[in-house]
């Protein structure tokens, strides 16, 4: 008799998820829906995370990045996996990858324009890009990070406009 019992209350179960996503989708109340959609995405990127960990070899630990933040898009799980696989590109590997760790910062800053982690995206590709020596760049994200963030101490907005903008002049200068 239990399980009878079990697939009646799994049958009615089933009607009321169905029932209310279907509510959902008929009275256009969206933000029900990607709730859930994006509570299944954090639940599989828990998934992965674990995954994740149990792995040594960090091609397989990339490749599992990527999974979490294709898979999971839209989720503080997803920005997550952007940020450590931008870290893992840096120190996991036995020879960084300097390009595809910037590749990844600036997916993250295109896709998440609103995170909360922007800002120290922001500033973690400023010195990706000044390690590679690439000014215009630098002078450009530089400009921008000075523009929205009125409240950098004056010392640092004139020191970040004098290295890159010098450096930018020296290129120039060297081109002639």
């Amino acid at each position: 008799m239990r399980p009878k019992l079990l697939l009646f209350f799994s049958v009615i179960i089933i009607s009321i998820v169905l029932g209310s996503l279907s509510a959902v989708e008929s009275t256009g109340d969206k933000s029900t829906a990607e709730n859930l959609i994006i509570s299944e995405k954090e639940e599989l990127a828990k998934q992965i995370f674990f995954e994740i960990r149990q792995v040594e070899d960090p091609a397989e630990k990339a490749m599992l990045y990527r999974k979490a933040a294709e898979e999971c898009s839209g989720t503080e799980s997803a920005q997550e996996a952007l940020w450590k696989l931008s870290q893992l590109y840096l120190d996991g590997f036995d020879e960084p990858n300097v390009k595809e760790a910037i590749g990844c910062l600036e997916y993250f800053i295109k896709i998440y324009p609103d995170s909360e982690w922007r800002s120290h995206v922001e500033f973690s590709l400023l010195g990706l890009y000044e390690n590679e020596k690439l000014w215009t760049k630098a002078a450009t994200l530089c400009d921008k990070l000075i523009a929205e963030n009125p409240n950098l101490p004056n010392r640092l907005k004139e020191e970040l406009l004098k290295r890159y903008k010098s450096e930018k002049n020296r290129q120039a200068n060297d081109k002639k």
